[in-house]
């Protein structure tokens, strides 16, 4: 099942070119000719805050995965394009709201985008059903992001395209490159569907299909997202939870939260007091899920568990039975 979802995925993003039997990094299991961590990139163990067999090479070169770097958009009344099922992205910032289906980012993964005057990254990482925005804003200038080829802990690994750095997508640090160790400004993403988000916001900015909808027909990771079968090893795992449960994760400053999507959908809302003030999330009327530490609004990450916790080992969760 894994080999076969493997190779289904390298044949989606137009990777799958012949490969040398042999592989010189463990974390090139496919062998490709060139090793992008080693050659592209330039880094080695003692540049990078990641074991170096645990980055794995998911294709040939850097960009394989091609991110959308002059996005166009149409109003949610025009699109006829996508299930009711279908997962949307949904960024409110600077008084401005667009929206960004999954079936477009499982091809692109990464959106260089812009709301008024601030640059602005939207990142999808299908294997880990994780979406987040960040301000792409490094020391005052705006700065473009692409998919590096390489992964860690199945999730994302993006990298600048000003100083070549690599940044894991779910943390938002830069785990390599001249950039090591800083942390880019999350920004209070919403995922929600798009029957329940559409009635809602009919003349709200949906990203539009580059090429056209043909090319986004089918649900590339379907089959993927069924199974509790993971692509590629990962550095912690825990059974409180099936891996691809959906959850909702918080960062505080002293600890990390995550909470059952499932209960929190019937809940409607929950609040729970921490050492950095009341932490509040509430399922809006269009389905998405916004959070606030106190009165400041806080950025909620929606993701398969095995994802969260590959991070956030020491998480607690709260799932209505118990908090761990």
């Amino acid at each position: 099942m894994t080999r076969t979802l493997l190779a289904a995925w390298v044949l989606w993003i137009g990777c799958a070119a012949p490969a040398p039997a042999d592989s010189e990094r463990p974390g090139n299991p496919r062998g490709y000719e060139t090793d992008i961590l080693t050659e592209t990139f330039g880094l080695d163990q003692a540049a990078l805050d990641a074991p170096i067999d645990k980055v794995i090479q998911g294709c040939s070169h850097r960009d394989c995965i091609p991110s959308i770097d002059e996005p166009s958009f149409v109003r949610a009344d025009s699109v006829h394009f996508l299930d009711a099922d279908d997962l949307l992205l949904v960024l409110d910032h600077d008084g401005l709201t667009r929206a960004y289906p999954a079936r477009i980012l499982d091809l692109h993964e990464i959106v260089n985008d812009r709301f008024g005057d601030d640059p602005v990254l939207i990142s999808y990482c299908p294997l880990c059903g994780s979406g987040l925005a960040f301000l792409r804003e490094l020391d005052g200038r705006a700065v473009e992001f692409g998919v590096s080829g390489l992964l860690h802990n199945n999730d994302l690994i993006m990298y600048d395209r000003a100083s070549e750095s690599l940044w894991q997508q779910i943390t938002g640090r830069s785990i390599g490159g001249h950039r090591r160790g800083q942390v880019l400004q999350s920004l209070p993403l919403t995922m929600t569907t798009w029957g329940e988000w559409q009635p809602h916001h009919p003349s709200v900015e949906v990203l539009e299909p580059p090429g056209g909808p043909e090319a986004y027909a089918q649900r590339r990771y379907a089959d993927y997202e069924d199974s509790d079968r993971l692509l590629f090893p990962v550095t912690a795992e825990s059974a409180r939870l099936a891996p691809k449960r959906v959850i909702y994760g918080v960062e505080l400053p002293d600890q990390a939260v995550a909470v059952d999507a499932e209960w929190l959908a019937e809940k409607k809302q929950w609040s729970h007091g921490t050492a950095a003030g009341e932490l509040s999330l509430e399922v809006a009327a269009d389905g998405g899920v916004h959070g606030s530490l106190g009165s400041e609004p806080i950025a909620v990450h929606r993701m398969f568990w095995f994802a969260w916790y590959s991070f956030h080992p020491a998480t607690s969760l709260v799932d209505g039975s118990n908090t761990q």
